[in-house]
């Protein structure tokens, strides 16, 4: 930026000198005549002269700021070494309808409580999402804010997202505010780029969510990167200082790409080569404490038994125990692979609870589960339409559970920006609860969704 200033001074120096030249021909010029080439030089110099003052008053006239689109609404200074401001603006919509058609009507958890299962036929709005993103005073101090709000969450607008971070290097960035706890490949790569409308069973079963917290994200070889963080807890999102312990929790995970990989699970590259992805997460995370009621913190409610029963629930590990403490390591592997249309992802999860400790005697101090989710999709129409199935599976000492899906996606503009999702899906005792993929604990039956998603 600066060479350019340096430039333009000096073209709009010469060119002053030659308007003053041609100022003094033209006086000489008036006294007596010229010859035909010193003529032509004349009007060679007030031709530069009328450029002088054009570039004069493109000078004045420009714009400090310029606002448009790029990606997004963006706003950012004409000079951004005078004005190091940068602002973008992105929005998302994920609309759905759901129905679910029971195959039971009730189910019995492991504390003894009978609890129905409700069919469903709806629409909502899973993610309306306004994103802001940029950079104050330097390039590399960079901020983001997301704002979330859905139907079935009270159609209450929530602090979703927020950070800021310094970028010191490709290999360092370092941020502090609320994002994901990364102890899950398919948690961390986000909801926008989903094979299906949302995440498998096993993944919503066994994931971290968000907290607070400090973490560095980095690519300190080409094609390898890691991301470690110290947050709040295992899943504190949304929760106040009141309702959570003192413990925090530290989560990492790393993974490479093998050839030129991309975003997303999707093959919408149409890779000529073969591409793939490998990763690993661990998450550790110490769970303890009580509020002034004697019940355990909301932090503590996250956990589940693999017949869906919660495991601070009042009975669920022996009739009126109520656990409120316990360890819990979360161990993850995963891999993608790309090629020609074809595309396939998977993840194991391995979850150990270990010191679980109540208000009484309980029959067991220890707990392992594991389980999986298998991904493919193979495009019928390149970068436009993809048939997609998914295999999920849970094991665990309160029983286990499967999830049978398949369907398509049809990618208006070849990106995810508009894409049209349907899916249906088997469901045989699930222990997951979430509003995200409409995943209910304890429902058994068919899960249909169709997703429209609308980003700019």
């Amino acid at each position: 930026m600066a060479a350019r200033k340096i430039s333009l001074s000096i073209v709009l120096t010469c060119l002053a000198a030659l308007a003053n030249w041609g100022s003094v021909w033209a006086q000489m010029a008036a006294t007596e005549p010229m010859p035909a080439a010193d003529m032509a030089l004349l009007e060679r110099l007030e031709a530069a002269e009328a450029r002088l003052r054009e570039l004069e008053r493109a000078q004045a006239n420009r714009p400090a700021w310029f606002a448009g689109y790029n990606r997004g609404f963006i706003i950012r200074p004409s000079d951004a070494e005078q004005n190091p401001y940068e602002l973008r603006i992105n929005g998302r919509i994920q609309f759905r309808h759901v129905g679910f058609a029971r195959d039971i009507d009730q189910w019995v958890d492991n504390a003894g409580v009978v609890r129905p299962v409700m069919n469903r036929n709806d629409f909502e709005i899973e993610r309306g999402r306004l994103e802001f993103r940029g950079f104050f005073h330097d390039p590399n101090l960079q901020f983001y804010i997301n704002l979330d709000a859905d139907t079935d969450d009270k159609h209450v607008v929530i602090f979703h997202d927020f950070w800021m971070n310094y970028k010191f290097s490709d290999a360092l960035d370092v941020y502090i505010g609320k994002a994901f706890v990364p102890g899950s490949r398919d948690w961390l790569s986000g909801s926008t780029r989903t094979r299906f409308t949302d995440r498998s069973m096993a993944t919503t079963f066994f994931r971290p969510d968000r907290t607070l917290g400090i973490w560095v994200i980095g690519e300190p070889r080409d094609n390898l990167f890691y991301r470690v963080m110290v947050g709040n807890g295992f899943n504190t999102t949304d929760l106040t200082p009141s309702e959570i312990d003192t413990r925090f929790v530290y989560s990492g995970s790393m993974w490479a790409h093998l050839g030129d990989y991309g975003d997303g699970y999707s093959d919408l590259e149409w890779h000529e080569e073969p591409a793939a992805q490998i990763g690993h997460s661990f998450t550790f995370a110490s769970d303890d404490g009580r509020d002034a009621s004697g019940r355990p913190l909301a932090e503590e409610n996250f956990v589940r038994l693999s017949d869906g029963t919660r495991l601070t629930q009042t009975g669920a590990l022996a009739p009126g125990v109520t656990v409120d403490h316990f360890e819990i390591y979360l161990y993850t592997v995963d891999a993608a692979f790309k090629y020609r249309g074809f595309s396939a992802n998977a993840e194991y999860f391995f979850r150990w609870l270990r010191s679980i400790r109540g208000d009484g005697p309980l029959p067991l101090h220890s707990m392992y589960d594991n389980g999986f989710y298998a991904e493919a999709g193979y495009f019928l129409i390149p970068e436009r339409f993809e048939i997609i199935a998914r295999l999920s599976q849970i094991y665990g000492a309160f029983g286990d559970a499967q999830q049978y899906a398949g369907g398509f996606n049809w990618f208006v503009d070849g990106t995810h920006n508009r894409k049209l999702t349907f899916e249906a899906a088997k469901l045989n005792h699930n222990p997951a609860n979430n509003s995200g993929p409409n995943l209910r604990a304890g429902d058994d039956g068919l899960l249909f969704q169709t997703q429209l998603q609308l980003a700019f």
